[in-house]
């Protein structure tokens, strides 16, 4: 099997002991818990995605497909045909999905149950998948692969994107604005389409961007070190915002206008005002890391490693 990034799949037992070093990072200070719920598999969960406050699906290593139907009380297996890593999964609505992975893999769901593979015309890893409606979405991944699709992932055609950088985040503002995230400190903003795409720089930053969401004009991007950065402006420029952890941050979302959570190594950290302030989240004990970030409503799932899920009754 081919192995992704190593810093998206560090061994355990290093991550455990990094962990442990970073407890040093400032103590819990909100009343919001997040609990570990059982997933029932020891795969490595990379992306989560619900349609709403109850359905949901979990995607990971080894072609792991884990979907639930109760907000998380029981996942179930679900078939997705391949033993590659599956590194993103987004629902555009109740039963029409993609799922993003290994060596260019792209499975396509309109029924939420079976997924078929479709073309990507890339060997390269994809690492994340957004889509702004039924119809519009991008992929984005190693080798700075962006691609892009109009039918609802029917068919994907390749972009320029200007940059060999690895590609973790993209996040459509509109049909015509996106804005992605990747290593380096690289942020590539387009308003054509992706006809186009501008790099826009951060200054003093240079860490690996893993992750980026917004809501309205206002974006929020994480990376490792516990970096942040912030656009108000629909990320024609980002300011670096202190997140109080040193630890790696891979997974951030906005829960509503200003509560904003991000995830990582051993920690999750959430923002009241919109990204501007931040602190540590009180959760179950946890160790390794957490890849993927859904809110919905009312209620939150993180998933990561060894198959660990953690949810979050925000009311």
């Amino acid at each position: 099997m081919n192995k992704m990034t190593p810093l998206l799949i560090p061994i355990l037992g290093l991550s455990l002991l990094l962990n442990c070093a970073k407890d040093k990072d400032a103590a819990p200070t909100n009343e919001i818990e997040w609990k570990k719920q059982t997933s029932a598999t020891s795969s490595v969960l990379l992306g989560v995605s619900f349609t709403d406050e109850a359905k949901g699906y979990a995607v990971g290593t080894e072609g792991t497909i884990k979907i639930t139907n109760n907000a998380g009380s029981v996942w179930s297996n679900q078939t997705s045909g391949t033993v590659k890593f599956l590194r993103d999964v987004y629902f555009s609505d109740a039963s029409t999905g993609t799922i993003v992975g290994e060596s260019g893999l792209i499975l396509r769901s309109t029924d939420g149950s079976t997924w078929v593979p479709q073309i990507s015309g890339t060997s390269e890893h994809l690492v994340h998948v957004h889509f702004i409606n039924n119809s519009i979405g991008m992929a984005t991944g190693q080798g700075g692969v962006i691609l892009k699709t109009i039918d609802g992932g029917a068919t994907w055609v390749g972009q320029t994107s200007g940059t060999t950088a690895e590609l973790p985040g993209i996040f459509l503002l509109s049909e015509t604005t996106a804005v992605g995230v990747g290593f380096g400190g690289t942020v590539l903003r387009t308003t054509n389409g992706g006809a186009n795409w501008t790099p826009v720089p951060v200054t003093g930053l240079s860490s690996d961007l893993r992750s980026v969401h917004f809501l309205g004009n206002t974006g929020i991007a994480v990376s490792i070190n516990g970096k942040i950065i912030r656009s108000t402006d629909a990320g024609l420029s980002w300011t670096i915002i202190s997140s109080g952890v040193t630890s790696d941050l891979y997974t951030v979302q906005f829960a509503d206008n200003n509560l904003v959570y991000a995830a990582g190594s051993g920690k999750i950290i959430v923002s009241k005002d919109a990204g501007a302030t931040w602190s540590v989240a009180k959760t179950d004990f946890f160790g390794g890391d957490l890849y993927g970030l859904a809110l919905k409503g009312f209620k939150g799932w993180a998933v990561g490693q060894n198959g660990l899920i953690l949810h979050n009754e925000m009311n």
